[in-house]
Order: C-alpha cells, then sequence, then structure tokens
C-alpha cells in the first residue's frame, strides 16, 4: 500500500465509519420522524465540519501560516451549529429569553446536547488529523528533498570521475609519447575502449561487477605501459555470482591512487590489488609502496574525498571502508553488504 494514500484512507474511514457510528448513538431514528431536515442538515453539516477542518483550517496555519483565518472559520462554525440546534424550533434562539436562556450546557435539550456534543468530536478529530496529515505531508516533503538532493549530488560526484580519469590517463599517454614509445599507438587504441566503456556505464546506476573487474584490468594494462621493471603488480579477482552489481567507476578511485602514489622509477614496489565477491559481500583490497618522492605536495585529493562521499550515499549502512598508512605501505581495504 502506498503510505501516500494514508489521509485518503482515514477520510474514508471517517466518512463511512466512525461518523455513522456517532450518529447512530443518538436517537436519530426518532429525529428523522418529527424533526427530518434537522437531521438531514446536521449530518451534512457534520461532514462540511470534518472536511474545513482538515483541508481549510489545519492547512492554512502550516502552509500559510495564517491565524486569524483559521479563527474566523472556527467562530463562523460555532455560529452555524448553535443556528442548527434550534432549527426546528427558532423560539429556542430568538423567543423570550433567547439564548442566555439556557446558560450550562446540561440545561440545554437533549437534542442540543446531541448536536454540540458531536460537534466537538468532529471538531476535535478534524483538528487532529489535519494536524498528522500535515506533518505526514512534510515529513516526505523532507525526505524527497533529502533524496532529491543525494541524487544531485551523486550526479555531481559521478560527473566528476571522467575528468579525473582522464587527467591521470592522459598524463601516462603523454608520458609515452614524449618517450617515443612504441607501445604509444597500443595504448591508444587501447585508451578508446577504455573510454566507450567509460560513457557506457558512468551514465548508469549500477554495472555487473565482472564488468568493472575487466575495466580495472584494461587500466591496469594500460598503466603497465609506462612502469619500467622496479614496479611488480599484482591483480587477483574471483566472482562467484556474475548477477552481482555495483556502483560503476566505484574501486578504481583506488587503484588510480595506488598508481598514482606507489611507483617508483629507481626503487622496487608492489601493487597488489584483490576483488573477491562471495555470497552478498565484496571485498576490495588495494595495497601499494609509499615512496618520498610521490608524497610531495600530496593531499586528500578529489579522488578519495568523491569516493568516500559516494559510498555514503550508495551504501550508507552497507559498506566498511579502512584505509591504513604505515608509512612504507599504503592499505584500502573496501567491503560491501549488498543484501544487509
Amino acid at each position: 500500500m502506498n503510505n501516500r494514500n494514508l489521509p485518503l484512507l482515514t477520510d474514508i474511514f471517517f466518512c463511512l465509519i466512525l461518523l455513522p457510528v456517532m450518529i447512530m448513538l443518538l436517537p436519530v431514528e426518532r429525529w428523522l420522524t418529527h424533526h427530518t431536515i434537522f437531521v438531514v442538515v446536521f449530518v451534512l453539516w457534520l461532514y462540511a465540519v470534518y472536511f474545513i477542518h482538515r483541508k481549510l483550517t489545519v492547512p492554512l496555519v502550516f502552509r500559510k501560516k495564517n491565524w486569524w483565518a483559521p479563527i474566523l472559520i472556527f467562530i463562523a462554525a460555532i455560529l452555524v451549529t448553535w443556528l442548527i440546534s434550534g432549527l426546528d424550533d427558532p423560539r429556542r434562539h430568538f423567543g423570550p429569553g433567547g439564548p442566555w436562556a439556557h446558560r450550562h450546557f446540561f440545561w440545554l435539550s437533549p437534542r442540543e446536547q446531541g448536536v454540540w456534543f458531536l460537534f466537538v468530536v468532529v471538531t476535535t478529530f478534524s483538528i487532529a488529523v489535519g494536524l498528522l496529515t500535515e506533518l505526514y505531508r512534510q515529513m516526505l516533503e523532507k525526505k524527497e528533498l533529502e533524496q532529491e538532493k543525494s541524487k544531485a549530488e551523486l550526479a555531481l560526484y559521478k560527473a566528476q570521475i571522467n575528468p579525473h580519469f582522464l587527467f591521470n590517463t592522459l598524463n601516462t599517454l603523454y608520458s609515452l609519447v614524449i618517450t617515443k614509445s612504441d607501445r604509444a599507438e597500443q595504448a591508444f587504441v587501447q585508451f578508446t575502449e577504455m573510454m566507450k566503456y567509460l560513457y557506457t556505464n558512468t551514465s548508469t546506476d549500477f554495472i555487473p561487477l565482472s564488468a568493472e573487474a575487466d575495466y580495472i584490468r584494461q587500466y591496469i594494462s594500460l598503466q603497465k605501459f609506462r612502469l619500467n621493471e622496479h614496479t611488480k603488480v599484482d591483480f587477483s579477482v574471483t566472482v562467484r555470482d556474475n548477477t552481482t552489481v555495483i556502483a560503476p567507476m566505484l574501486l578504481m578511485t583506488f587503484v588510480e591512487n595506488a598508481f598514482k602514489y606507489g611507483v617508483s622509477s629507481h626503487s622496487d614496489s608492489l601493487i597488489a590489488i584483490s576483488l573477491v565477491q562471495d555470497g552478498d559481500s565484496i571485498r576490495f583490497n588495494v595495497r601499494n609502496s609509499i615512496f618520498p618522492e610521490s608524497l610531495t605536495g600530496k593531499k586528500d585529493g578529489i579522488g578519495l574525498a568523491n569516493c568516500r562521499k559516494r559510498l555514503a550515499l550508495i551504501y550508507p549502512d552497507t559498506h566498511t571502508l579502512r584505509i591504513s598508512d604505515s608509512g612504507d605501505v599504503f592499505e584500502v581495504e573496501l567491503t560491501l553488504f549488498l543484501k544487509r
């Protein structure tokens, strides 16, 4: 059942069940015999009172911040009810003694007591339902605003992926070109294939985990074009369920970070990347060496910050991220719990 239908269901419950039951508690059959017009007018007025307060009075206070109009409506409702209570005997209100002849609720006739009792009950119930409806509406609007904000932020973070990827990858291609490497042409072909993948998949919310793993493999292959014999790269993948999906380019940030800060031209280094999907969890581990020259001017750049925010939006309560820096080794451990 759609939660948005709750106010409508409440109105139906009041109109078809609650109010008829309350009316039947009064001697309506006897009143119909002698005061038919009064009963019809009074019942219609009770329904009108409910919807006036439910649809008009309470919304004016909550949405328009208007207090004077609701007060006037409430006074008018009391006046109309007073007139209806003496509908079949105008002398009760306008005859000798007038309305001041009845100075206490219990001095009123049983019919008048019934009129005022139902009026108070319906007014109270309608105002209570109106208040709950407005609070519920505000809660839904707040939730929708938060969702729209999250979507906008997520779209922004996804849009930031492409420039970040292009900057890092183009640096690799540039180094191959200026060194006149015979692998530059092959690298450009591979880069073109990766760009096709990038613009095809980052526009969707989720992609197969196996496709993301293939993309990481292609990225590593492209990075190897600029590496020398000092850097060893180890990438292992275990995907047991090919239907498992993941947010695109979520893992690439950590891979890029490893190649940015874990490569040296004169010292041995190791970049170890492991991706394991088992049951309802995905475990991703990246470990790389750290070199002083690569840390010059290093900041927690857009890549890691972007990734943290995407994780918070897409997997708010279903992920753990641990980043450790021992001084020689930088390690990232990310676990996603897909069905928690």
